[in-house]
């Protein structure tokens, strides 16, 4: 099996139980009760509030290290990112 097929195969997984990037943009946070929710709503289902326009994802890279090139998640000590090699 090929590195590509691995990683296809990798994404749709982490996707099937909730995890990782692509699930991520799709979820939004309430900012009153932190209820979850899809990104399609417009307003929380348990307390009513209007949810924010950014995702779990936006939030996410408002709070971490992030290639510039490939969006990639990255810890603060590395120098380049792992998955494209671009210097960081």
């Amino acid at each position: 099996m090929t590195a590509e097929r691995l990683e296809l195969l990798r994404q749709q997984n982490m996707e099937h139980y909730g995890f990782g990037p692509s699930a991520m943009k799709k979820i939004c946070v309430c900012t009153h009760c932190g209820t979850p929710s899809q990104i399609e709503d417009h307003f929380c289902p348990e307390c009513g509030y209007r949810l924010p326009n950014k995702t779990l994802y936006d939030l996410y890279r408002e709070r971490h290290k992030v290639c510039s090139v490939c969006d990639t998640i990255l810890t603060e000590d590395m120098a380049f990112c792992p998955k494209c090699g671009t210097k960081i």
